[in-house]
This record gives structure tokens, C-alpha cells and sequence, in this order.
């Protein structure tokens, strides 16, 4: 098996948080005009609507992919019983991250903005 049970349901909330994030940076940087980019990384290109949109996305879906092989080379490499098991620890690692990232950007633009 190359992904657990647990390891699927916690890449699927990190890649449903992904496209979340897209979704919404896409939607501000073409029509809200006082949309920024948080990210020093992306805010550059934000001249540039479609560029930004196509970095930001090609961006999201090598973070994912490498998140995902570097969950199956894990567990190729170690037994399913370790409690430190590398690609759960990973997965469940990236799924928390983005959500208190996504609720920190959210709670932070609805109270402070």
C-alpha cells in the first residue's frame, strides 16, 4: 500500500486548504484591487495577474506532489507500527500547517481589515 488510511484523509485536507489558498488568492489578485499577497516570494509578481496565478498554482502542485512522493518513500522505507512513522508524521504535519495557516489569514482579514 503506498498511502495509509490516515495519511489519505490528511493529504486530502492539505490539498482541499491548497486550492482553498489558490482560490482565493486567484480571486484577489483579478478582482479585489486591494488585494496583497502575503508571501514576499509570490507579491512580486502581482503585477502580472495571470503570471502570479500560474506561479502561485505550478507552485502549489510541486508542494503537493513532493509531499506526496516523499509520504511513499517513507513508507517503503519504514514499518506501519512506528509511532514516528515519517510519512504520517508528514502528512498530518502539512494538513495542521496550512489549517492554522489558512485560519490565521482568515481571522486576521475578517478582524483586522
Amino acid at each position: 500500500m503506498l498511502l495509509t488510511r490516515y495519511q489519505r484523509i490528511m493529504l486530502a485536507a492539505f490539498i482541499f486548504l491548497m486550492a482553498a489558498d489558490f482560490t482565493i488568492s486567484s480571486y484577489g489578485v483579478l478582482f479585489l484591487p486591494g488585494f496583497t499577497e502575503a508571501n514576499a516570494l509570490f507579491a512580486r509578481f502581482m503585477a502580472y495577474p495571470l503570471t502570479f496565478i500560474a506561479v502561485v498554482g505550478v507552485t502549489k502542485f510541486l508542494v503537493i506532489a513532493g509531499i506526496i512522493a516523499a509520504t511513499v518513500w517513507f513508507n517503503r522505507r519504514e514499518r506501519e507500527d512506528d509511532p514516528w512513522h515519517g510519512g504520517t508524521i508528514l502528512c498530518s504535519t502539512a494538513a495542521v500547517g496550512m489549517g492554522v495557516m489558512m485560519l490565521v489569514l482568515v481571522v486576521g482579514n475578517l478582524f483586522f481589515f
